[in-house]
C-alpha cells in the first residue's frame, strides 16, 4: 500500500473541507503559489524549510488536526540543505569515510614525525634540567632537633656540585654525598644554611632550624 505524501493529505484536507486554494490563502495568508507547491509536493518551488513547517501548521489550525505527524514525516523524507531548502532524502548522497591506507609515504610520514617529536622532546627536557639547581638532601639535623655544640651534618648532592654549610665549603665524595661537622657557640635557637651550587650559578639553598642545649 502507497503511503500518502505530506501534500496529497494537506490537498485532501482542504478539499474534504471544501475550500478552495484562494481562501485558504486569505485565511493563512499563504501565497496561493505557495499552497499549491506544497501540495504537488513542489519543495523546491517553497522557501526555507522553517516557512514549510510553519505552512504545515497553518493547515492544522484552518482544518482542526494535530498536525505534528506531518511534521515528523516531513522529517523522514525530507532534509534541509545548506541554504536550509528542504530536499528528498534520496537525492542526498551519503558522504563516505575514505578510509585509511597505508603507503610507504605515509610510513615515511610517521617515523619522520617520531623523530622530531623525540628530538623535540629531548632539547625540552634538557632546557629544563639547565634551567633547575642542583639537588640537594639533608639527612641531618632535622628541623626543630635538640643538639650539642658539636653539630654532624649530613646529605647529598650531584657529584659536581659545590657545598657550602654556614657559607664553609664541605669536600663531596664520588657519589656527592658529604658529611661534615660544624661548632654552633651559641645556646639556643640557631639556624644552619646548607647550599648546593654548580657551574651554571644554580643554587638550591635548604635551611635548618636546631636548638642548642650545652
Amino acid at each position: 500500500m502507497k503511503t500518502r505524501s505530506i501534500g496529497e493529505i494537506l490537498k485532501q484536507e482542504r478539499e474534504r473541507h471544501r475550500l478552495s486554494v484562494s481562501d485558504l490563502a486569505k485565511r493563512t495568508r499563504i501565497r496561493q503559489d505557495y499552497l499549491l507547491a506544497l501540495e504537488n509536493n513542489d519543495f523546491d518551488k517553497l522557501p526555507a524549510a522553517i516557512f514549510v513547517k510553519g505552512y504545515i501548521r497553518s493547515y492544522g489550525q484552518v482544518f482542526g488536526f494535530d498536525h505534528k505527524p506531518l511534521q515528523a514525516l516531513l522529517r523522514r523524507d525530507y532534509k534541509e540543505s545548506a541554504k536550509g531548502k528542504l530536499v528528498p532524502r534520496e537525492f542526498i548522497k551519503p558522504v563516505l569515510k575514505r578510509k585509511f591506507v597505508w603507503t610507504p609515504a605515509t610510513m615515511t610520514a610517521i617515523v619522520l614525525s617520531a623523530v622530531f617529536l623525540t628530538f623535540v622532546s629531548y632539547v625540552l627536557f634538557s632546557w629544563i634540567n639547565l634551567q633547575k639547581p642542583p639537588e640537594l638532601t639533608v639527612l641531618q639535623p632535622q628541623d626543630d632537633q635538640v643538639v650539642s655544640s658539636q653539630v654532624i651534618i649530613e646529605g647529598k648532592t650531584l657529584p659536581d656540585a659545590m657545598v657550602s654549610v654556614n657559607s664553609q665549603p664541605v669536600a663531596l665524595q664520588m657519589d656527592g654525598s658529604f658529611k661534615t661537622e660544624i661548632l654552633l657557640p651559641r645556646d639556643g635557637v640557631n639556624t644552619i644554611t646548607i647550599e648546593a651550587s654548580d657551574r651554571r650559578g644554580k643554587v638550591r639553598t635548604i635551611q635548618r632550624t636546631v636548638k642548642v642545649e650545652y
